[in-house]
């Protein structure tokens, strides 16, 4: 999973987080180092403070399709036996152009709302991630900075030492017991571990291979599009790059011109065999091209 998040999250320091069902898991990556700065910006310290998207904070749903009113923007979701199969993100309420395609994508029915885009549902928060079987998120070791409550704290922690001197005759049958079962969990873990050691001594010679990959990052190619349409006034609604292919979906409040576009896109030295086809009743491009590989480009400079 982890080497899967870096080749697919497109972030220089990824940091991920999964709930998993059988061999399918949903992953929600986010840029470390912004999420870092903003926790700092707030005031508030990094290492007390556990990262969850805000999906797992509202209650979720056993089976269909729903539109969910999020802090910022809405969220598409496909439930299925209660596991959350697909996930999608709008700065607003979809078209029923974009929410179909969104149910196809997911192979979920279209008739669902009788082929309406739904309304966006506002959902409470939950007081913990449904990803966790905990009532709370941890201990709040705020409270120690107020010196009332360090000072509490300190009389409980000395309180079971009093207590101990009493019985420790029971803590050091109870002792025994413990070292016991850690040695049996040991014995049966010892495979485990041995595999864990092996993983971590390939992680060098994965990353060497991950480096003769022949094609741009997703992170790369993303940069360059954008730059080619910063200023066309359009958005990209799709967009799905595999292995030296890419395509993606324009929309303009103006149109598209796709001549300009497939021009901008071929002279870039990046991509090739630009077509570009029209759709929809809003006007939307559909744009397809290769991307040239890292050796390609560099001979041709």
């Amino acid at each position: 999973m982890r080497l899967q998040v870096r080749r697919w999250a497109p972030f220089p320091s990824a940091k991920y987080i999964a709930q998993w069902s059988g061999n399918r898991a949903s992953v929600y990556a986010w840029d470390d180092n912004e999420i870092k700065k903003g926790v700092v910006d707030a005031g508030l310290n990094v290492r007390r403070c556990t990262i969850y998207p805000e999906t797992f904070f509202h209650p979720p749903l056993q089976n269909g399709a729903r539109l969910v009113a999020a802090i910022e923007g809405v969220e598409g979701q496909v439930w299925r036996d209660g596991f959350l199969a697909a996930s999608r993100w709008w700065p607003q309420k979809p078209s029923r152009i974009e929410w179909e395609m969104f149910l196809r994508a997911a192979t979920q029915p279209l008739a669902q709302n009788g082929g309406q885009v739904p309304e966006p549902e506002q959902l409470g928060f939950l007081e913990a991630p449904w990803n966790r079987e905990e009532g709370y998120l941890g201990i709040p070791w705020w409270l120690l900075e107020d010196s009332r409550y360090a000072a509490a704290g300190i009389a409980l922690l000395l309180a079971p030492f009093i207590y101990m001197s009493f019985e420790y005759a029971t803590l050091a049958i109870a002792n025994t017991r413990v070292k016991s079962t850690l040695d049996a969990v040991t014995v049966e873990t010892q495979s485990i571990r041995k595999q864990r050691s092996e993983a971590l001594t390939n992680l060098d010679q994965i990353d060497s291979y991950l480096g003769l990959e022949i094609y741009p990052s997703q992170y790369e190619i993303l940069a360059t599009a954008l730059e080619l349409l910063e200023k066309r006034s359009v958005k990209i609604p799709e967009w799905t790059y595999d292995v030296g292919t890419l395509s993606f979906t324009l929309r303009g409040d103006q149109g598209v011109d796709a001549t300009s576009v497939i021009t901008a896109f071929e002279k870039s030295g990046v991509f090739t065999n630009v077509s570009a086809t029209r759709f929809g009743q809003e006007g939307q491009l559909r744009v397809r091209m290769d991307v040239l590989p890292k050796q390609t480009r560099t001979a041709s400079k």
